[in-house]
């Protein structure tokens, strides 16, 4: 058993979250990862259409309800991306739908995307064009080196099966001073302190957990530079939520989630709230010329 971000042999049994499979710590890099991991074919059917339907979205008519809250929410990414850089060509690696390249070319950049669903990434590019949307892995596609200002990276890179072969490509694809946004559970949290092997981002398919020490290791690796963190909040409903929990059943939020959801008035469930739930943003920035 080796670590795949620092290759470190210093790892130790975190969790048995089901019979087959069990979260490892590294002790050297403070990284956890599930193993063993999923199949290919595996992930080829869990992220399918049926995979959207956590987000209340069935084939090609958008859930706007969903809608409204993602893009709530990436509008919040993109306040913090200004802060950095306001303009260029951005590049978002698991687009899904494509919510947020919508945000983004609403700001005035130049949306590109990378997505392994199929289903998704053909929604995508019906929405941002079919030359700009590349389907399946970052490893893969043909966007030349230094093509991009900004990488975006929500949710993905606990998804990833070599995190670090995934960020050496996007440094590649980075010009230099450009930066990576990524959002990620972060182990370091109160929910997953409180939750332990409970925790809600401990599933089949999030193959990796980082904090911000060992975000920051990996993204040395790289050369890219940590420089900014803070706790990822996202605009949700409590519609979302009762969905969420009802595809992805907790043994304590899933019946609370469900009792709230039935007594409230349907305007308050469909209310906008920002929460943050166990997520991190960190923005990395590429250090070498």
């Amino acid at each position: 058993m080796v670590c795949r971000v620092c290759n470190s042999k210093e790892i130790e049994v975190k969790f048995q979250i089901t019979k087959e499979r069990k979260i490892f710590n590294c002790l050297k890099c403070g990284t956890e990862f599930l193993f063993p991991q999923l199949h290919d074919s595996e992930l080829k059917v869990l992220y399918s259409e049926n995979y959207y339907h956590a987000w209340g979205i069935q084939g090609e008519e958008e859930n706007q309800t969903t809608r409204q809250m993602k893009m709530a929410t990436f509008r919040l990414r993109l306040n913090l991306i200004c802060k950095f850089i306001k303009k260029g060509k951005i590049l978002d690696v698991g687009c899904a739908t494509g919510y947020f390249l919508e945000e983004a070319k609403i700001r005035g950049f130049e949306p590109f995307g990378v997505e392994f669903s199929e289903y998704s990434a053909a929604i995508s590019k019906n929405k941002i064009g079919h030359n700009n949307i590349f389907c399946g892995i970052l490893e893969e596609c043909s966007f030349p080196e230094k093509s991009f200002e900004v990488i975006a990276m929500s949710d993905l890179i606990e998804h990833l099966r070599n995190p670090r072969q995934t960020l050496l490509k996007a440094a590649a694809l980075l010009k230099d001073g450009g930066i990576i946004m990524l959002v990620t559970p972060d182990t370091k949290t109160i929910s997953r302190v409180f939750m332990g092997k409970r925790w809600t981002h401990y599933k089949p398919e999030h193959f990796f957990y980082f904090n911000f020490p060992s975000i920051s290791y990996i993204a040395k690796q790289c050369g890219l530079s940590a420089v900014h963190y803070e706790k990822a909040k996202k605009a949700l409903t409590l519609d979302y939520l009762h969905t969420q929990f009802n595809v992805y059943k907790h043994w304590l939020f899933t019946p609370v989630v469900n009792i709230i959801h039935k007594i409230l008035p349907a305007t308050f469930t469909a209310h906008k709230f920002n929460f943050s739930f166990g997520e991190m943003v960190v923005i990395l920035q590429k250090t070498n010329a």
